[in-house]
């Protein structure tokens, strides 16, 4: 039977597997890949980080099970995040993380530009947007700028580096093809950037080419096996969890968090991103800063140690499980993307006192995270005109069967969660069947990989909380805003220094 090469570059976690066509994972490996971010909104990698550690997992899948039988390659990969090539197809810089915040003040600029703000793509322009932080690189980087010809996601690099042929998909780079689109009257021509940077862009399920010979080591083995274009990491994991379809609500949970609803027609939503996802259907949602790596901030805070991070993040489960007394939690270690696009906005612990343990932290940390989710779904949802009767949950923290339940009991909704198989990998395979011809559309191809679900249902006895709880999370938006932008006015020098004597 023939297998794929599935891979996941994710925003710290680069995962590979060989898939059979029934969804079987053969094997599986993980390497990670995290930014390089500091405080100042900072946030890059240079790609080749990502391309020595999908070589690595080359590598140890050959090891483990021997690369024979590739049918197919197939990658997805975090979005939002710009690879800069010259000429000869080299980096002319690290790449620009999704997190990074530096392009803020460039984009406001632009908005001032004659004919900029009227346009309809400004409404997206902010310091996340592609164009905003080429438009950064033009302003601070003048010698790197003026080397750049082509603008690529994470994905298409490893497939650039696979094939030698640069391409995109329409999903990842719809905001940077809206931003060109138009002629002279885009928004990019306002700007005055060369839409000739924009790659061409195929369906995921499009063959870009061939595997190249010579990439040396078990790349080889590669050598000739066609590698389809694929799309983000989200749009992946939504086929892959066969969820990629009208009336479907989603919340992908990594190191940051995706939440939306599928509708079958484009609608605006305050502060949510409208995206076509496949014929006759359009993503209602958009992508946040902050899911498990809030976790992970809070095992080191409060289960710190040697051991694995994942490992002291469920020791933190029981806890969150038990724990009754209320908390309101607002998650903004990063700033927020998805629905507040803030950069400045911070977290916020409230209602405190002697009483309070860690325990009702864990689980005020938990229950935070899932009222955003609530937020950015209940804000699609009206948009839409229609409700999602089941959330489909993927991605490290539908690994947490606590957290799980407090999300089905926030959002008042069953969740379904696939036992085994990683979201991401089997969205890739579904693209690699439609691809090599066995399916129609990646939804049929998605729904006939044998990936049982379980199902979570809301606890009835949980609902005058949690009703409690949104109340309060709503109630104090306004104030964790003004505190926040209070304290990003405060500059460090103006703190004393202690002097203990």
């Amino acid at each position: 039977m023939g297998r794929i090469l599935a891979v996941d570059l994710g925003g710290s976690t680069l995962k590979a597997g060989l898939l059979t066509f029934d969804g079987m994972v053969k094997a599986s490996v993980a390497f990670p890949v995290g930014f390089d971010e500091d405080g100042a909104g900072r946030s890059e990698q240079h790609p080749d980080r990502w391309w020595s550690a999908f070589s690595d997992a080359v590598e140890a899948l050959a090891a483990h099970d021997g690369l024979d039988g590739l049918a197919a390659v197939v990658a997805c990969g975090a979005t939002r995040t710009q690879v800069f090539l010259d000429t000869r197809g080299s980096p002319v810089r690290p790449a620009i993380g999704f997190r990074d915040t530096r392009a803020g003040p460039v984009a406001e600029h632009a908005l001032q530009r004659p004919g900029v703000a009227d346009h309809p793509e400004a409404r997206y322009l902010d310091r996340y947007h592609p164009l905003a932080r080429l438009l950064w690189l033009r302003e601070t980087e003048p010698d790197a700028w003026s080397t750049t010809r082509t603008v690529l996601e994470p994905k298409d690099w490893l497939v650039f580096r696979l094939t030698g042929r640069a391409a995109s998909d329409p999903i990842s780079q719809e905001r940077l093809a809206a931003a060109f689109a138009g002629g002279r009257g885009s928004l990019a021509a306002l700007a005055k950037i060369d839409p000739g940077m924009l790659p061409p862009l195929r369906e995921p399920h499009c063959r870009i080419g061939p595997v190249l010979s010579g990439l040396g080591g078990a790349l080889e083995s590669l050598g000739g096996v066609p590698v389809f274009c694929g799309s983000h990491d989200t749009w992946c994991a939504v086929a892959g969890l066969g969820a990629l379809a009208g009336g479907c609500g989603y919340c992908i949970s990594g190191s940051s968090e995706i939440t939306g609803l599928l509708a079958p027609r484009p609608v605006l939503a305050d502060g949510l991103l409208t995206v076509r996802w496949g014929d006759g259907l359009w993503q209602i949602g958009g992508p946040g800063l902050n899911g498990t790596n809030v976790m992970d901030w809070l095992a080191d805070l409060l289960a710190p140690g040697d051991g694995p991070l994942e490992r002291r993040i469920t020791k933190l489960e029981p806890a969150a499980a038990t724990a009754r007394r209320m908390l309101v939690f607002h998650p903004y270690l990063n700033g927020e993307r998805t629905p507040h696009w803030d950069g400045e906005l911070r977290g916020a612990l409230l209602g405190l006192d002697r009483d309070h343990g860690p325990a009702d932290i864990v689980r005020a940390v938990m229950e935070g995270i899932a009222l955003l989710n609530r937020e950015v779904l209940e804000r699609a949802e009206q948009a839409a005109g229609f409700s999602a009767e089941h959330v489909y949950l993927a991605g490290g923290g539908a690994r947490n069967r606590a957290w799980t339940q407090i999300r089905a009991d926030v959002l008042g909704r069953e969740i379904v969660v696939p036992h085994d198989v990683d979201a991401g990998l089997a969205g890739c395979l579904a693209v690699a069947r439609v691809g090599l011809g066995h399916f129609a559309d990646v939804t049929e191809a998605a729904r006939s990989i044998a990936i049982e679900p379980r199902t979570v249902r809301p606890n009835p006895a949980m609902r005058d909380r949690c009703d409690a709880l949104w109340t309060a999370f709503r109630a104090t938006h306004r104030l964790v805003i003004e505190a926040s932008h209070c304290l990003a006015g405060v500059p460090a020098s103006a703190v004393p220094t202690m002097v203990v004597s």
